[in-house]
C-alpha cells in the first residue's frame, strides 16, 4: 500500500511538472517576433506558410510531449481508481458497522469524505485526460497544416489527418456561435457540444492564437459531424476538423470554427 501512494505521488508531481514544462516550453517558442497572436491576425500571411519545416518540428515536439503527459495521466487515473475502490470497499463496511452501533458516526464521516476525495481526484484526472486529448489534436493538426500549401479562396481538402475549408464568409465568435447553437439544437435537439469558446489557458499554454474560433467536440465522420461541416460550406465559414489523438478513437476529435489558429514559432 505504501508503494502505491508512493507512485501515486511521483506520478501526480510528474503530471503537474510536466503540465508545467509544456507551458513554458510554448511559451518560450511564441515571444519571437513573428508570434505575436495580433501581429500574425493581421498578418495575409500565416506562420505554418513561411516556415514550415521549424513548425513541423515544434510540432512534432508538442505531440511527444503532450503524449508523454497524457500516458503519465493514465496511470495516475488506475492508482487513483483502485484508492477509490478500496475507500468505497470500506466506506460500505463502516456503514453495516454503524447500522448496527459498533462505530460511531464520525468514524463513518471520515470514510464517506475519504470516498468524495477520492472522486473528485479520479473526476480531475479524467477532465486533464480530455484536456490531453485535445491539445494533442490540436498540435497535431497545427503539424500537418504546416506541411500543406495554403488553401486558395473557397477552398476544401480532406487529407488522412484532416479536413479543411478556406471560407471566406465572415465570422463573429459570439454571433456566429448562436446560430450554430441554433442550428444544432434544431437539428439534433441536444446543445452545441463546445470544447473551447475562444482563448482558453491550454492555448495560451501551447502559445496558440484561439481567441475568435470555437471548437465543438463531434467526430468529423459522425453524422453530427457531417452535419456540421455541410452547415458550415453552405455558409461560406473556415473550419478544420480533425479526428483527434488516436485513429480510430472518438478522443480529442473535434470541429475548428474559424480561421486557422495555430502559431507555433520556431526558437529564435
Amino acid at each position: 500500500m505504501r508503494a502505491g501512494k508512493a507512485r501515486l505521488k511521483t506520478l501526480t508531481s510528474a503530471a503537474l511538472g510536466l503540465a508545467l514544462i509544456l507551458g513554458s516550453e510554448a511559451a518560450s517558442h511564441a515571444q519571437g517576433p513573428t508570434a505575436s497572436p495580433r501581429t500574425a491576425a493581421n498578418s495575409p500571411v500565416h506562420e505554418t506558410a513561411q516556415a514550415p519545416a521549424p513548425l513541423m518540428k515544434r510540432a512534432a515536439e508538442l505531440v511527444g510531449a503532450l503524449k508523454e503527459y497524457r500516458a503519465s495521466l493514465d496511470e495516475l487515473l488506475t492508482l487513483q481508481q483502485k484508492d477509490l475502490d478500496a475507500a468505497t470497499e470500506q466506506r460500505e463496511r463502516w456503514r453495516d458497522l454503524f447500522a448496527r452501533e459498533l462505530v460511531s458516526k464520525r468514524e463513518l464521516e471520515e470514510r464517506e469524505t475519504t470516498v468524495t476525495v477520492g472522486q473528485g481526484k479520479v473526476e480531475e484526472t479524467r477532465r486533464n485526460i480530455m484536456v490531453a486529448d485535445h491539445a494533442i489534436a490540436e498540435a497535431a493538426a497545427a503539424g500537418t497544416l504546416a506541411s500543406l500549401s495554403p488553401l486558395v479562396p473557397g477552398g476544401y481538402q480532406r487529407t488522412a489527418f484532416l479536413i479543411r475549408f478556406n471560407g471566406q464568409a465572415a465570422w463573429s465568435l459570439r454571433s456566429g456561435t448562436v446560430k450554430l447553437q441554433q442550428f444544432f439544437a434544431a437539428r439534433f435537439a441536444r446543445p452545441l457540444p463546445i470544447s473551447a469558446f475562444g482563448q482558453t489557458p491550454l492555448h495560451d499554454r501551447m502559445g496558440f492564437d484561439h481567441h475568435d474560433a470555437l471548437d465543438v467536440a463531434v467526430h468529423p465522420d459522425s453524422l453530427e459531424g457531417r452535419a456540421l461541416m455541410d452547415y458550415l460550406r453552405g455558409a461560406g465559414i473556415p473550419f478544420i476538423a480533425s479526428w483527434g489523438a488516436v485513429p480510430g478513437s472518438t478522443s480529442g476529435a473535434h470541429i475548428h470554427v474559424g480561421q486557422p489558429s495555430p502559431r507555433i514559432a520556431a526558437r529564435h
